[in-house]
C-alpha cells in the first residue's frame, strides 16, 4: 500500500470517528423511556379519538344528510303502471280488455352514425307502403335518439323487425285497449284515447272505476354481471291498487247481437238517416241491448264523428203518439176520465183554435179510450188532455221523468226539452199531449213506458250491473246499491193502460198490427212524428217512425223500442219500425225462455257474439264465434263471377270489382244498396252499375 493511500484511509477514519462522537446518545434511563412512551401513546389516543369523532359525525350527527345523498344516487322509485280494468257483459263475456302492442322505436342519431338511413327507410317502406314515405322520412331526419312510430304492427311485421337487426331500430310494447267483439255494442262501450283514458261510452262514463292508478315502491338499483337488479325496499307494489275495477254491464251480448242483426235489416230496407233499438228489463231498469246506426269499430280510427253519436241517449226527438199512453195514464190516475168513457173524434178534423186545426189520419166519430189509443187519435187525445189542464199535464210529464237527464252511466246524455207550462199556448199544450212540441231521447221514452209495464213503478235505467274489485268482489251492485223504484201511478192504472195498448196490436183497427208476435200478447204504441223544422213549423216529408212495446202484456219481461229517423220509402211506425220489433221480440223471448200463451218454451237459436274480423286486433286471440256482419264491414263471399256488393263502401266495392275482373260504375254515396247485374257468373270486363246511399 502506498503512503498516499494510507494517508487517505487514516483521514477518513478520523473524520468518521468525529461524526460518531457528534451523534446524541439515546437515554437509557427509565424516565426518558416513560416520557417518550407517554407522548407516543397520547398521539395514538388523539388519532383514535379523531377517527371516532369523524365516524360519529358521519354515522350519527350527519347520518340523515349522507343517507339522503346516497339515496339520491342509488335509490329509485319502481312504478307499477296503472292497468285499465275490463268491461264484461252480464254473463261475464269480455267486451273490452287490455293487450300489449308492438311499436317500432327509432334512434335517428344512431342510424346516421352507421350510415344506414337509406337501408332503414327502404325496409320501413317495404313494410308500411309508400303512402307513409313522408312521415317515415321526417322521423328519420330528426336529431333525436328516440322516436316511436305511430304505425301499427302485426305479428309478421314485428318478427321481420327482429330478424332485420338494423341499428337504431327496435321494438317496444305499448299497452293497448282491445274490443274483442268488434263493433258489437260500440256505442255502449265507447273507446279510449291515445293516453288510455276513456273518451266515449262506458269507457268515459266509468273512467274513474276503470282507470286504476299507479302503484310505486322505493328500490335500490345496482348492476351485477351486466344485468340491472333492483331491491324493493317496501316489497312489490300492490297489483290491486294499480289494477282498475271490472265493470259488469247489464248488456246481454246475445240479445245485443240479435238487435244488431235486426237493425241492419231495417237499415237495408229503409235507408234512414239514423236508427236506434233499445231492449229493457222493465222490472229492474237494466238495458239488455242498445244499438245505433250508423256505428263504428272502436278498434280502429273512426272516419266521421257522427258515427260515434249514441242516438239512443244523446239524440232528442219528438216522441209523437207514444206519449198518448202517458196522457191517458195521467187522466186515469187523476180520475178525470173513466176507462169506458167515450169521446167524439170530430170525423178526423177539429178546428181547435181560429188559426190551428188538429187532424187525424182516419175519420172517426165516437170512440172509447181503448179505441182512441188503438187508432191513435190526436183529436180525442187532446180532449182527454183537456180534462187535466196544462199544469197537470206538465206535472205528469215530469213525473214520468221527461225533461230530466236519466242517471245512466253514459256521457252526454240529453234531458230532452219540455218548456214550462206557463209558456204553452193552447195549440202547444194540445200538441204536447200527443207527443209533439217537446223532445225526449229514445231512452227516456223506453224508461217511461217501462214504468207502465212494471205496474206503475219507474226504475232508473242503468247500463252497469256491478263493479268488481281486484278480488272479484262487488264494490257496487245495482240490485244492492241502485236506486229503489219510484211509484208513478197505481198498479191498477198501469195494468189498465197496458191492457188498452194491446188493442193497438191485436185489433182490426189498431195501428201496430205488424208488431204481433206469434204466441204472445203485445202491448204497444206506434208513433209517426213529423220532424221539426229549425226555422219553424214541421217538415212535410221528414218523419220519426217508432214502435214501443211490452211483451208478454200480462207480465212483461221485455220493453223494446225501435226508433227510425227519416226513413225512405215509408214513414209510418207500423210499416217501418213494428216489423223489427216483432222479429227481435220473437228471437229474444225464445232466447230468454219466456213461455208463450200455451206455456210452451221455444228453443232459442244459436247466436254468434265474437269479433267479425279477428285479424283486426294484433296479439289478441278471440273466441271462435263470429259476430253478425255489419254494413260496410261484411266479408264478400263468392267463387267466380260478380259479387254481391250490398252493404259495402265504395272503396270496398272497387276492391271486390277488381278481384272479379269487372268494371264498376258508382252512383251516389254511402253504402251499396243495389246493382245493375245480379251476383253470379259474369264475363271478365263486364260493366256493373252500383248504387250507393247514405247510411
Amino acid at each position: 500500500m502506498s503512503p498516499k493511500v494510507r494517508e487517505n484511509i487514516d483521514l477518513i477514519s478520523s473524520r468518521g470517528a468525529e461524526m460518531w462522537r457528534s451523534v446524541p446518545k439515546m437515554a437509557s434511563d427509565p424516565r426518558s423511556i416513560q416520557r417518550r412512551s407517554t407522548i407516543v401513546g397520547a398521539l395514538i389516543v388523539a388519532g383514535l379519538m379523531g377517527m371516532g369523532y369523524r365516524a360519529w359525525d358521519l354515522c350519527v350527527r350527519r347520518h340523515a344528510e349522507y343517507a339522503a345523498q346516497g339515496n339520491r344516487q342509488q335509490l329509485r322509485t319502481y312504478t307499477l303502471e296503472a292497468s285499465r280494468g275490463n268491461v264484461v257483459d252480464r254473463n261475464h263475456i269480455s267486451m273490452a280488455v287490455n293487450d300489449r302492442l308492438d311499436r317500432i322505436v327509432l334512434n335517428p342519431r344512431l342510424i346516421r352514425s352507421h350510415g344506414r338511413e337509406d337501408e332503414v327507410l327502404e325496409f320501413l317502406l317495404t313494410m308500411f307502403g309508400s303512402e307513409h314515405a313522408d312521415y317515415i322520412a321526417e322521423e328519420l331526419e330528426r336529431d333525436k335518439a328516440y322516436r316511436k312510430l305511430r304505425l301499427p304492427l302485426d305479428d309478421d311485421m314485428a318478427a321481420a323487425v327482429r330478424r332485420a337487426k338494423l341499428p337504431g331500430v327496435r321494438l317496444e310494447q305499448d299497452p293497448h285497449r282491445v274490443y274483442p267483439r268488434g263493433s258489437l255494442a260500440a256505442h255502449v262501450l265507447g273507446r279510449v284515447n291515445a293516453q288510455g283514458q276513456g273518451n266515449l261510452g262506458v269507457e268515459l262514463g266509468m273512467n274513474e272505476s276503470l282507470a286504476g292508478r299507479e302503484a310505486s315502491s322505493p328500490a335500490y338499483y345496482a348492476a351485477f354481471d351486466g344485468m340491472g337488479t333492483k331491491l324493493l325496499v317496501d316489497g312489490h307494489p300492490d297489483h290491486a291498487v294499480s289494477r282498475g275495477q271490472t265493470v259488469v254491464l247489464t248488456i246481454d251480448s246475445a240479445i245485443q247481437a240479435m238487435a244488431e242483426e235486426e237493425i241492419d235489416t231495417l237499415v237495408r230496407n229503409w235507408h234512414p238517416v239514423g236508427a236506434s233499438v233499445l231492449v229493457l228489463d222493465p222490472r229492474s231498469g237494466e238495458v239488455l241491448a242498445m244499438v245505433n246506426r250508423p256505428t263504428f269499430d272502436p278498434n280502429h280510427p273512426v272516419p266521421s264523428a257522427a258515427q260515434t253519436v249514441n242516438l239512443a241517449v244523446q239524440h232528442a226527438y219528438e216522441p209523437g203518439s207514444t206519449l198518448k199512453a202517458i196522457t191517458v195514464a195521467a187522466a186515469l190516475e187523476q180520475g178525470t176520465i173513466r176507462p169506458d168513457q167515450t169521446f167524439f173524434c170530430e170525423e178526423g178534423r177539429w178546428q181547435y183554435t181560429p188559426r190551428h186545426a188538429i187532424r187525424d189520419t182516419k175519420r172517426k166519430g165516437w170512440l172509447d179510450v181503448t179505441e182512441i189509443l188503438a187508432v191513435s187519435s190526436n183529436i180525442c187525445t187532446t180532449k182527454i188532455y183537456e180534462t187535466l189542464g196544462k199544469e197537470a199535464l206538465y206535472r205528469w210529464i215530469h213525473r214520468f221523468h221527461f225533461g230530466e237527464r236519466p242517471d245512466i252511466q253514459l256521457p252526454a246524455v240529453t234531458k230532452g226539452l219540455v218548456a214550462d207550462w206557463q209558456k204553452w199556448s193552447d195549440i202547444q199544450a194540445a200538441n204536447i199531449s200527443f207527443g209533439q212540441g217537446m223532445s225526449a231521447s229514445p231512452l227516456q221514452v223506453a224508461a217511461a213506458f217501462a214504468a207502465l209495464a212494471n205496474g206503475g213503478v219507474y226504475r232508473q235505467p242503468t247500463i252497469v250491473s256491478q263493479i268488481l274489485d281486484a278480488e272479484g268482489e262487488p264494490a257496487w251492485d245495482h240490485e244492492r246499491d241502485g236506486e229503489a223504484g219510484e211509484r208513478i201511478v197505481r198498479k191498477a192504472t198501469a195494468d189498465t193502460v197496458l191492457e188498452m195498448l194491446t188493442a193497438v196490436v191485436h185489433t182490426k183497427n189498431g195501428t201496430g198490427k205488424n208488431a204481433r208476435i206469434e204466441g204472445y200478447t203485445v202491448a204497444g204504441k206506434t208513433s209517426t212524428a213529423q220532424k221539426a223544422n229549425p226555422e219553424g213549423g214541421y217538415f212535410e216529408d221528414q218523419y220519426y217512425a217508432s214502435f214501443i212495446g211490452a211483451v208478454p202484456a200480462e207480465d212483461p219481461a221485455l220493453v223494446i223500442l225501435v226508433s227510425v229517423d227519416n226513413p225512405e220509402g215509408g214513414h209510418y211506425g207500423n210499416e217501418v219500425a213494428a216489423p223489427t220489433f216483432a222479429r227481435l221480440g220473437t228471437r229474444v223471448l225464445a232466447y230468454m225462455g219466456v213461455p208463450d200463451e200455451d206455456s210452451t218454451e221455444v228453443s232459442p237459436e244459436a247466436i254468434a257474439i265474437a269479433a267479425d274480423a279477428p285479424e283486426l286486433v294484433e296479439g289478441f286471440i278471440p273466441d271462435l264465434d263470429v259476430q253478425p256482419p255489419l254494413p260496410g264491414m261484411r266479408k264478400v263471399e263468392f267463387t267466380t263471377g260478380l259479387p254481391d256488393f250490398s252493404g259495402l263502401t265504395l272503396t270496398q266495392a272497387l276492391a271486390e270489382a277488381e278481384k272479379a275482373h269487372v268494371e264498376l260504375r258508382a252512383t251516389g254515396t254511402g253504402l251499396a244498396v243495389g246493382q245493375s247485374l245480379p251476383p253470379g257468373p259474369a264475363q271478365a270486363g263486364a260493366e256493373v252499375t252500383v248504387h250507393f246511399q247514405p247510411l
